[in-house]
């Protein structure tokens, strides 16, 4: 169970014992929510859960590998852990194979300090395995599996890395330091091939950099230290390789319902709400952007209109990508105003050296529902405007994306609301 604070009152979550035999993170996900209860206990429950997990990962990890190499049997199947429900027959199977005896001359490289030359044979060798299978594992996810979640973001740095790190320590030991160096110089090669084949652009990649070099320089560890242990490790490493696409197909074939993430950003007006409503159902020309992170690419308000009057008029709110279409469902003056999203633009004009770049993710990982602006009149004659924009987003680790979407939202509120308050102070 996990206890939580939430709002100052404690939440108590119990965990069902199906959260152990769930088959996809995100069916995890889902049975999270049902059983926390509130969406502040699924905020807080979810990053809880994987911090608690760490540990135990690695320990069951571990164990498992070591219990392989111990019963005379193929590391790799160690690495069985990860699948669901299957993990626990080969639980079950490994703490009862007998040990065997094994040759002690295997198990670890040797110690020698390697030329300079060799080393650096060896790490090149290293990054270029481990670019090309970044860049095949992403066109797998993306282009095969429909598939932006987990296996590309999380597990796909960290093999590559695990391949790098163990080749570069495969002939001999070098150490975790060259591993690690295979892990970064290959996560930004691969990025490159990726810029270069047109299959992502520099601002998304600039986006998943601290997670995908975080993940490749871990991995290149764990590879280090799978050639360290000595024979037979190869297929490990491979073994990872291998399952991860088929980890990437679980979401596919087990798809569950987005939770709606909501932003609300707000301004004081020194105006009455009646003099501001007229600027928020619709507004003039915006100024060029200021913001650093408007000027990267990412789609960015210019003006909106609106056609008729009342529930069921129709808003046009244009960026510099295109229109949103946004039937009005609240009409409150000078008080609410609620909308839906019907149509919306791409999210952003991707830098590349291609006008055109083939990534998916442009058109559907990030969806806005409905938004609202809410007007509160101030003592004095001022207003709070409130804008609030529901969205969903198709992409995983989701906690990681929402601190780059929430940013975006938030940077383009400001944008408006500032608008408008200039509007509505000097009119």
């Amino acid at each position: 169970m996990i206890l939580l604070a939430v709002g100052g009152t404690q939440t108590l979550t119990l965990m069902h014992p199906l959260l152990y035999v769930a088959p996809t993170f995100a069916t995890r996900g889902l049975l999270i929510k049902e059983l926390a209860g509130t969406p502040q206990s699924v905020e807080l429950a979810l990053p809880l859960m994987v911090v608690w997990a760490l540990p135990f990962i690695w320990i069951g990890v571990s164990m498992s590998f070591r219990r392989a190499r111990n019963a005379g049997i193929s590391p790799w199947t160690g690495l069985l852990f990860f699948v669901p429900l299957f993990n626990m027959l080969v639980i079950a199977i490994l703490c009862t194979l007998p040990t065997r005896e094994r040759d002690l001359k295997q198990q670890a490289p040797g110690r020698a300090v390697p030329e300079p030359s060799a080393i650096l044979g060896h790490a090149i060798v290293a990054v270029c395995w481990s670019a090309l299978f970044g860049v095949v594992l992403t066109a797998l996810c993306v282009f095969v599996l429909d598939s932006y979640g987990a296996a590309l973001f999380v597990g796909g740095p960290v093999v590559m890395g695990a391949i790098g790190g163990w080749r570069v320590n495969r002939h001999q030991w070098r150490g975790f330091r060259p591993a690690m160096l295979v892990g970064l110089i290959s996560s930004l090669i691969c990025g490159g091939l990726l810029i270069i084949f047109a299959m992502e652009g520099i601002v998304c990649l600039a986006m998943v950099a601290p997670l995908a070099i975080a993940g490749a320089v871990g991995g290149a560890v764990i590879g280090a230290a799978l050639a360290q242990l000595g024979h037979g490790t190869g297929q490990s490493v491979s073994a990872m390789a291998l399952m991860l696409p088929i980890v990437g197909a679980g979401d596919v074939v087990a798809p569950t319902a987005l939770p709606a993430y909501s932003v609300t950003t707000d301004i004081i007006i020194d105006a009455p709400p009646a003099a501001v409503w007229p600027n928020v159902i619709g507004f003039s020309e915006l100024p060029p952007p200021q913001d650093w992170l408007l000027n990267t690419g990412i789609s960015c308000p210019l003006r909106a209109r609106i056609e008729g009057e009342g529930v069921g008029a129709v808003r046009y709110c244009e960026f510099t990508t295109g229109p949103f279409v946004e039937p009005i469902t609240v009409w409150d003056p000078p008080q609410r105003l609620g909308f839906d999203v019907v149509e919306q633009p791409a999210p952003m004009h991707e830098w590349s050296p291609y006008d055109v770049v083939f990534a998916p993710h442009l058109e559907g990982t990030m969806i806005s529902q409905r938004g609202a602006f809410e007007l509160i009149p101030l003592p004095g004659g001022g207003t709070q405007l409130k804008g609030t924009t529901w969205y969903t987003l198709d992409i995983a680790p989701a906690p990681y994306w929402r601190l780059w979407s929430d940013l975006v939202v938030h940077r383009i509120h400001t944008r408006v609301l500032r608008h408008i308050k200039n509007l509505s102070e000097t009119g």
